[in-house]
């Protein structure tokens, strides 16, 4: 299904969207649909990473607070006990 929008946008921008579409034979619409979700994807690229970071910083808050742990031998033990 597609949606059809209205937006605005300073003429130069359009101006500079239009010349851009001209090149590969796009159309406005595809170029701004394309533009957009490129931002979407970025964006939840920015989130995941912002995530992984604070994950981080919480993982570096335990070994402050108990030391350093070896998950791996932590498996080992658990495996030998079952």
């Amino acid at each position: 299904m597609v949606a059809k929008v209205n937006i605005s946008m300073r003429t130069g921008l359009l101006e500079r969207t239009d010349k851009e579409g001209r090149e590969p034979r796009t159309s406005r619409s595809a170029l701004i649909a394309r533009a957009i979700e490129h931002w979407l994807e970025e964006h939840e690229r920015e989130k995941r990473k912002d995530k992984r970071l604070q994950a981080s910083l919480v993982i570096d808050k335990f070994r402050e607070e108990f030391g350093a742990w070896d998950g791996t031998a932590e498996v080992l033990k658990w495996r030998e006990r079952h």
